[in-house]
């Protein structure tokens, strides 16, 4: 079956349903797991009355090319943290520098994160547009959807005509901060700190994996920065002495309120504590990733081998660092700023450092003067132009008391998670708007299933 069949019988199945006692019973489960976001922390993590359906087709693809494409950008991480020339453009601070040259006790800029892209349905093409291999949010908040939604009587009528199964992200998320622990010499079962600032509007997925984590023997906390002490060789979050701190701080806002001084930072650099992920995400982290990827003639030139360099033309859109000078598109020589300046119906201009969505300007929804002062600004901060890729939709069911049961088109995104050399799961946004992002009020994040005949 094509994955259209799937979304139309769950449809079928819906319409015949009480829609108003599923969306408030979805709604009641997501309020009490305090699954909420945007400013107001008003607006459920997700809103729509269907989870998100894959085919075996549709992640085959998605798993092949996110399981090549993260090896590459761990491989250009790597060789970017011996390489001054490839950290150069990043423009980095002192102090994130200092961060760099510390050994985190195992190998890599990253082990774990999550690819954001785009994939056909019929599973026939898929890009990766950023990397987000710092600390990405909605693991633990894909797997209590998938528990929400098993818990509905359209889903078990479902079930009776086709299988639909979760993806394990957080399991496997779980699996791998006891395998870096021990890769970085640890022996027993460690105590594990989630550490973020305590108003983050994601500290209910925070509480969602201590509550897992907890369940199947790991103790842990959660903890914000100001919670943290250093002492006599040990790392504290109040009085429990922690082994493993899950970093879901970034790096950025972590420096901004802090330096160098502060324990984790200090404990990190004595090797009293090992952090997940290291405080050497930036090169692999940030939007020059993409770049870095995809120039042929740019400073990671001859590092990734042929295998890998397809993988990238196939799967990486055409991105390049914002400066003045000559470059390549489509084979051609060309001149990047007039080429911007003229093509902004094809083009979308990232700021490096930031996430959410800030700064995106997507050039075919921008003005003449808008993508001027856009390439302005780009110009004046490392910054990154890309060329669109396909964005495909889907009908997603929605009810409120104005309207009831409506079916409206949705952007929607494919995020698989890459856990060290492989890649595993598809965490999914829509929006009503091809600019996809939750946490920035551009849409939601229902759980994605993978869906078959029985």
């Amino acid at each position: 079956m094509v994955l259209q069949q799937f979304i139309q019988a769950y449809h079928f199945l819906l319409k015949n349903t009480d829609s108003h006692a599923l969306f408030t019973q979805l709604e009641a489960d997501q309020r009490q797991r305090r699954m909420l976001v945007g400013k107001a922390r008003d607006r459920l993590v997700c809103s729509v009355l269907r989870p998100r359906f894959v085919t075996h087709a549709q992640y085959t693809t998605l798993i092949a090319a996110a399981t090549q494409v993260g090896q590459a950008i761990r491989k250009i991480g790597a060789a970017t943290l011996r390489d001054p020339a490839l950290l150069a453009p990043y423009g980095l601070t002192p102090t994130e520098h200092t961060l760099l040259q510390i050994d985190p006790g195992y190998p890599g800029a990253a082990a774990f994160g999550r690819l954001d892209g785009f994939l056909a349905a019929d599973g026939s093409e898929c890009f990766f547009v950023e990397s987000n291999l710092e600390s990405p949010a909605g693991i633990a908040y894909d797997e209590a959807l998938a528990t929400i939604f098993d818990q509905t009587e359209v889903m078990a009528e479902f079930r009776h005509q086709y299988q639909a199964t979760a993806l394990p992200v957080r399991q496997q998320l779980q699996q791998l901060l006891l395998d870096i622990f021990r890769q970085w010499g640890g022996t027993a079962m460690p105590t594990i700190a989630i550490v973020d600032f305590p108003n983050v509007v994601t500290w209910s997925e925070f509480e969602h994996l201590r509550d897992h984590f907890v369940a199947e023997g790991i103790p842990t906390v959660l903890a914000g920065p100001d919670d943290l002490r250093y002492t006599a060789g040990k790392l504290y979050a109040g009085d429990t002495p922690i082994d493993l701190v899950y970093r879901r701080i970034l790096q950025h806002e972590f420096l901004h309120e802090y330096d160098l001084s502060h324990p984790l930072v200090r404990a990190y650099a004595d090797h009293a504590v090992c952090v997940v992920n290291p405080f050497c995400t930036k090169p692999v982290h940030t939007k020059l990733i993409m770049w870095l990827l995809s120039d042929p003639d740019g400073p990671a030139a001859g590092i990734l081998d042929p295998a890998e360099y397809a993988a990238v033309d196939r799967y990486v859109p055409w991105s390049r660092i914002v400066r003045p000078g000559p470059t390549r598109y489509q084979g051609e020589r060309i001149d990047l700023l007039p080429f911007i300046q003229n093509n902004r119906d094809r083009l979308v201009l990232k700021p490096n450092d930031d996430y959410g969505g800030k700064g995106v300007i997507l050039g075919w929804e921008a003005s003449a003067s808008e993508w001027e002062q856009a390439l302005h600004a780009a110009l004046a901060t490392p910054s990154l132009v890309q060329e669109r890729v396909p964005v495909p939709t889907e009908t997603f069911p929605t009810w409120s008391p104005e309207a009831g049961l409506q079916f409206t088109e949705r952007y929607v995104d494919s995020d698989p998670c890459v856990y060290g050399d492989t890649a595993l799961g598809c965490l999914t946004r829509i929006a009503s708007t091809a600019l996809l992002n939750v946490s920035a009020g551009g849409g939601s994040a229902p759980p994605t299933f993978l869906v078959s005949e029985i």
